[in-house]
């Protein structure tokens, strides 16, 4: 992976600062290409041809295209025997095979590429500068106009640095404030955008063009629950062997869940070395060992199984102050899930000893894998139903049995509203706090252009892989990993992967019938691959003690930052005295409220990273 910038200017100066700030990304070399109509930065993590052969900025054979790139293409030694001359190009890598098959096909060649990426192609011939991001969005790009100029960069930070307006956006900050992260094509900043997911925008003569990709990608047919459970491991074998291609070894992040167990289990069938797995480990009371660390045992337990290298990250209160800060500047903009400093240490650990990793992100949503995902099957059930029926049944339902919340879903409520209701920060005190009198169009309007699958289940599941997944899940990973030049790869994001989900039924994946938390036609299908002691555990999640150590060791962190004297500036958005009583309910155990209380405490060291004076 790397850091990517540039401008449509010859402007070396903000490029190199641009490259400064994001170095972290590729510590192994990098380069500024320049000319009259545009600028490139390049920071090198070298994964695919070691060799200086791979470095970029990369000009074609022709001349013609110059490009700065992000990424991994799986498919790339394929595509390399379809170019004519292959034998003459210069390198081995996947960023030369991009520029050739630019050569050959122009922006039709994005279609050919399978893999996660976001790069940048100058033009020369059409002076025009062209960004590309993965279907999937895995690897993230901005961009801005700025003076009529276009300028782009991998992380915001970069952006953010020259941005002429620094003006927080309000859609954004609803957003954060209701999710705990920032989603859609807007960001935290006014004027600073995503590229979104399968996207590619054109800049030429000061004018931007956006075009949404569509790209078919073929699997085997599918018409019954037998075919499918054929199909599956075929598939996840041949992802897995395509994302351990790499120079250098391959690692994984390792859970006590199916899915990193599962990727175990394969990477061990293909690799010719012993798989380093790393795991999260809380120091917590022997009282407390079993609701915090049953998934790291079970990982442990995993890693002799499998015979893989085995590493545990210790992580206490004192990790969390000493890392906190760190952690959310790589984020580049508000993120207050509790995993994200255990995700940073985790991958502060598991660079000493990799430059690549695989993790099981993504394997819930393709496979049906968390409790909600039944709820949401039932409400669909449920609206199948007569209305006077269903209205008869929910006057007598006893509130003992279906709380108003759920009474609600299986009420008049819309996609919108179930989904928000699963998804939204619900906590006593957290609408009370935050001063924005803002609308949800922008979410509503970004958010609803998901429900457009056959059943609600679908619908949800594909809100999620454009908000949840992409915008929290992944770009955690991303950033948390490439802080210290590590490389994420998730396989079960593969564009091969997420098509065969749109294939599959709902019922298959999460049956009502089954006592199987989910994820039955995965189970079903690779049973063979994985240790009883993982398939007969009941899914438990990741939990974090973040709550208990709110309440002890992180206290006098959480009264000291949650407070209107931290930062100037954000009592405009927060009322402090309803977040004192937040944080007073939570001490006392008068009301669970991490979610708020990590929420104000994430945006006030944010904003003073960023924003402060």
């Amino acid at each position: 992976m790397c850091g990517i910038s540039g401008i449509t200017n010859e402007n070396v100066n903000i490029v190199e600062n641009m490259t400064d700030i994001t170095c972290h990304r590729g510590p192994d070399d990098r380069g500024i290409y320049s000319e009259n109509n545009v600028t490139l930065g390049h920071s090198r993590l070298s994964i695919q041809d070691l060799t200086r052969a791979g470095h970029q900025p990369m000009v074609s054979s022709t001349g013609r295209y110059v490009i700065v790139y992000n990424g991994e293409i799986y498919n790339f030694k394929r595509l390399r025997e379809g170019i004519s001359g292959s034998n003459k190009l210069k390198s081995i890598s996947d960023t030369e095979v991009i520029l050739e098959l630019f050569e050959k096909y122009g922006i039709e060649s994005i279609k050919k590429l399978s893999g996660i990426y976001a790069f940048a192609i100058w033009d020369k011939k059409e002076k025009r500068l062209i960004l590309s991001r993965d279907k999937v969005g895995v690897k993230p790009l901005y961009y801005s106009i700025q003076n009529n100029n276009l300028i782009f960069c991998s992380e915001l930070k970069g952006i953010f640095k020259h941005s002429s307006s620094r003006k927080i956006n309000l859609n954004a900050l609803n957003c954060y404030f209701k999710f705990g992260y920032v989603t859609g094509e807007q960001t935290i900043w006014e004027d600073i955008y995503k590229l979104l997911p399968g996207q590619i925008i054109i800049f030429k003569n000061n004018k931007i063009e956006k075009i949404d990709y569509k790209k078919e990608v073929e699997i085997p047919e599918i018409k019954s629950k037998n075919d499918a459970k054929k199909v599956i491991p075929e598939i996840l074998t041949s992802v897995v062997k395509d994302q351990m291609i790499s120079d250098v070894p391959v690692g994984l992040f390792l859970s006590g869940g199916i899915d990193s167990n599962l990727l175990l289990s394969l990477m061990s069938d293909v690799s010719d070395y012993k798989i380093n797995t790393y795991s999260s480990f809380f120091k917590v009371e022997e009282k407390d060992d079993l609701k915090f660390n049953s998934d790291a045992r079970i990982a442990k337990k995993s890693a002799d199984f499998f015979g893989s290298n085995h590493f545990e990250v210790k992580i206490d209160e004192k990790s969390i102050i000493e890392n906190i800060e760190s952690a959310i500047w790589h984020m580049d903009e508000p993120n207050s899930n509790s995993s994200l400093i255990p995700n940073y240490l985790l991958a502060k650990d598991a660079c000493k000893t990799n430059k690549v990793v695989l993790s099981g992100e993504g394997g819930d949503e393709i496979f049906g894998g968390y409790d909600r995902y039944k709820s949401i099957r039932i409400i669909d059930k449920f609206s199948k139903i007569p209305k006077i029926l269903r209205d008869t049944s929910l006057k007598i339902i006893p509130k003992n049995i279906v709380s108003k919340k759920n009474k609600f879903r299986l009420g008049e409520a819309s996609t919108f509203d179930i989904y928000m209701s699963f998804a939204e920060n619900n906590e006593k005190h957290s609408n009370e706090i935050y001063k924005l009198d803002h609308q949800d169009s922008y979410l509503r309007n970004y958010i609803s252009q998901f429900f457009d699958k056959p059943d609600l289940l679908s619908s949800i599941v594909n809100a999620e892989m454009n908000s949840w997944m992409l915008d929290d899940y992944l770009m955690r990973a991303d950033k948390m990993c490439m802080a210290f030049g590590l490389e994420n790869r998730v396989p079960f994001l593969d564009e091969r992967l997420v098509a065969l989900s749109n294939k599959l039924d709902s019922s298959w994946k999460y049956p009502l019938q089954s006592k199987n938390l989910g994820k039955k036609i995965l189970i079903d299908s690779i049973s063979d691959k994985i240790p009883e002691f993982v398939l007969g555990r009941k899914k438990r999640g990741w939990v974090t003690p973040i709550s208990k150590w709110l309440r002890e060791g992180l206290r006098d962190m959480s009264c000291d930052i949650a407070n209107k004297n931290y930062v100037s500036g954000t009592d405009e958005f927060i009322n402090f005295d309803n977040v004192n009583l937040a944080l007073e309910d939570h001490y006392n155990y008068r009301n669970y409220g991490v979610q708020t209380v990590w929420n104000i405490i994430t945006f006030q060291i944010w904003y003073k990273k960023f924003m402060g004076n």
